[in-house]
């Protein structure tokens, strides 16, 4: 049974993963209309794609999905957390070029990025966001609303908190834990654990300072 795909946030993100569920739609019928939600777009269509308010998703009458396409994690927090309140069924998206074990657990809401290999009894919890060519190696947890930049790869039995981004091109060493609300410079080699609530850069990575503002981008 197919239904509508709802992307929530029509900016980079979002459109990365309009591509990827065109390619998705060309090997299997599970959505047969994809749209953007976004309550700040001006434009009501934008890459091919209709833009709905927020309000506007909620009165629709036919069976839907929605997942969320932000690139922040306090962000993608705050959306799932809505969507949740709403009952609103969250979608994952996983690109068809990306290699998943048969071991392995991926929770709701999460986006899979092209060429990305998810090893054996690795769990990805909610909204979980891996982007182009990541590595996440064998019994890896990654906690919810955490974002793997790409070029990515994480050892085995690494554990990242939830509300982490590790940024482009870092590699994490096996058995590792990175804390919730951290952040990962990119090009990062990360030897050793990383506390909660931090910033940390360099080969080897060390901490900076806190990550009191809790933004990966600023404006």
């Amino acid at each position: 049974m197919t239904m509508k795909l709802f992307i929530y946030g029509s900016g980079s993100t979002g459109c990365e993963i309009v591509d990827i569920v065109e390619r998705i739609k060309e090997s299997e019928r599970r959505w047969h209309n994809v749209y953007f939600v976004d309550d700040i777009r001006v434009e009501r269509e934008y890459y091919h794609t209709k833009v709905f308010r927020f309000d506007e998703m909620l009165e629709e009458k036919d069976d839907y999905e929605c997942i969320v396409a932000l690139g922040e994690p306090v962000h993608r927090r705050t959306l799932y957390e809505k969507l949740s309140r709403h009952l609103i069924k969250l979608a994952t998206v996983i690109d068809c070029s990306a290699v998943i074990s048969d071991s392995a657990w991926i929770g709701n809401g999460c986006m899979i990025g092209p060429n990305s290999f998810v090893s054996s009894h690795t769990r990805l919890e909610d909204n979980v966001m891996l982007e182009i060519n990541t590595v996440v190696g064998h019994d890896i947890v990654v906690g919810k609303h955490s974002i793997i930049s790409s070029g990515s790869v994480l050892g085995g039995h690494t554990v990242v908190g939830e509300d982490t981004f590790i940024g482009l091109n870092c590699t994490v060493k096996e058995k590792v834990t990175i804390g919730t609300q951290c952040i990962v410079g990119m090009g990062s080699v990360v030897f050793k654990d990383i506390e909660s609530g931090m910033i940390a850069m360099g080969n080897p990575a060390r901490v900076l300072r806190r990550n009191d503002e809790r933004r990966v981008f600023k404006v």
